[in-house]
């Protein structure tokens, strides 16, 4: 997330709270975001030059929902 891209100034995106929030309001933005892909779902939402590097945390991200989720 970046502030040029209109996703918040330097200090709101360094805040994981703040990111995460901005993030899942992009996400549900998205028709049939549950039906896609992990890293297709992030690339629509962050449209990063790189669209593959999401693959490498996936498996990451879902152990930390599976953690965290209801917690």
């Amino acid at each position: 997330q970046r502030p040029s891209s209109g996703w918040g100034t330097p200090e709101q995106i360094t805040n994981p709270e703040y990111s995460t929030t901005a993030f899942l309001k992009g996400l549900k933005q998205v028709d049939g975001w549950q039906d896609m892909p992990l890293t297709e779902a992030a690339q629509t939402v962050q449209v990063s030059a790189y669209p593959d590097a999401y693959a490498q945390w996936e498996q990451q991200a879902a152990d930390l929902v599976a953690q965290y989720w209801n917690s």
